[in-house]
């Protein structure tokens, strides 16, 4: 009892429960938001939405180029104040190029209608993409919190402005539809960069734009470019379910059905999520102290697989009776496609503290092969599946998809442990 009394006020210690509730309204937020659209929209629409929500994850990985990644890594080792700060500001200064010249070859190929067909996609991409700039500009900061390990000025400011998110996205969806659903969305991004930016004015004053912070290319890119890679495959491979139905199915009422299930599902990641951004810094500075690594990695991994678990079998009992009371049965063809992916997606959360470790221990490499790998698994389970069972397929090829995934990245783990 008592051990077990002491590592809750370590995990209390960590800012764990500040930074868990700061997540829970910022899923809270993405969530309700998606079940109120849902409500008023046609699952047609639904499944657009999804598929521009898909390539936002993927062009904010290749925009932001990893520098949130390599400021969490280089921030969080020991150097003096003043250099953490130089590189926070380079970190800052590379982002802004990179998504702006990103964002406008995005807005150039659409207007080509390389993404896609439909006009409704089309018309709504600009503006549901253009948090690949603002979006990618406040992960760095938030990198950066995480780095300094200000969980409670991290979790203060997110739940202050998500407050205001929600305010905006049901008030504008109801007024607007879409269109409001993601003027909302984006208000509410850049409502959070201008209080990020006031906070450390004083730290950007005539810093920001400074040609110096070229010499901190080379430090970042580092661990930037391992991290841009491997972050981008283990998207791709998430949600390559996604691209590859978008190509083979040609219902979209049916991909609007599957993507309102992969939509739930992001209850799943709460929690583990919430563990990665509070244990990341922690193993970094463990990296060269291998006994006690292995104590805090086993300790936590435990909590992890028992809270994965729970949190599943919950999802798996009450999400179909409050999707039924909530839409009237309007989702019910949902919740057909909803178990295997709430089993595939938990497997792929077992790994999030195995990330975490890896990514500490300076080896982000590895994370970048456990996506490749689990990305080839899946493109070709999904093609064979879909053939064989149809949509259903792609569902089945979740579970197979989270196990090679899983146990990938616990294989690279015990061989970045061993070289510790």
């Amino acid at each position: 009892m008592n051990i077990n009394l002491n590592t809750f006020r370590k995990i209390q210690q960590k800012g764990f429960f500040h930074l868990l509730t700061a997540n829970l309204l910022i899923q809270a937020v993405a969530f309700a938001s998606q079940l109120f659209v849902a409500g008023i929209l046609a699952p047609d629409d639904v499944g657009r939405i999804k598929i521009i929500q898909t390539y936002l994850s993927f062009f904010s990985i290749i925009a932001g180029m990893g520098f949130n990644t390599s400021t969490l890594k280089l921030c969080s080792e020991n150097r003096s104040v003043k250099e953490q700060s130089s590189l926070f500001q380079a970190a800052l200064f590379f982002t802004i190029i990179s998504t702006v010249s990103i964002y406008v070859i995005i807005l150039i190929l659409n207007f080509l209608k390389i993404f896609s067909p439909d006009r409704l996609v089309q018309y709504m991409l600009p503006l549901g993409l253009f948090p690949v700039v603002s979006n990618s500009l406040f992960m760095v900061f938030i990198s950066y919190f995480q780095a300094k390990k200000k969980i409670k000025l991290l979790s203060s400011l997110t739940i202050s402005n998500k407050i205001i998110s929600i305010i905006g996205i049901v008030i504008l969806s109801y007024f607007m539809g879409i269109k409001g659903y993601y003027l909302a969305y984006n208000l509410s991004f850049l409502l959070m960069l201008i209080v990020c930016f006031r906070i450390y004015r004083s730290a950007f004053l005539g810093k920001l734009f400074s040609i110096k912070h070229v010499s901190h290319f080379h430090t970042h890119w580092h661990y930037a470019q391992s991290s841009m890679v491997a972050n981008l495959l283990s998207e791709m491979s998430a949600f390559i379910d996604i691209l590859l139905i978008n190509m083979l199915i040609n219902d979209m009422h049916q991909i609007g059905y599957y993507s309102f299930a992969l939509t739930i599902t992001v209850i799943l990641r709460l929690f583990p999520s919430t563990v990665q951004q509070i244990t990341i810094p922690y193993f970094s500075a463990l990296a060269h102290q291998k006994s006690e690594f292995t104590v805090v990695f086993k300790r936590y991994n435990k909590i992890l697989h028992r809270v994965v678990g729970l949190t599943l079998v919950t999802a798996l009992l009450i999400i179909p009776i409050a999707i039924n009371f909530i839409f009237r049965g309007k989702y019910d063809e949902s919740l057909k496609y909803f178990p295997f992916l709430a089993i595939g997606w938990s497997l792929r959360q077992l790994t999030q503290l195995q990330s975490a470790a890896i990514f500490g221990l300076g080896k982000i490499q590895y994370i970048a092969y456990t996506g490749l790998i689990t990305l080839l698994f899946s493109s070709i389970t999904v093609c064979i599946l879909i053939y064989f069972f149809g949509l259903i397929g792609a569902a089945y090829a979740s579970i197979l998809g989270g196990l090679i995934y899983m146990l990938s990245s616990r294989c690279f783990y015990k061989i970045a442990q061993s070289k510790m």
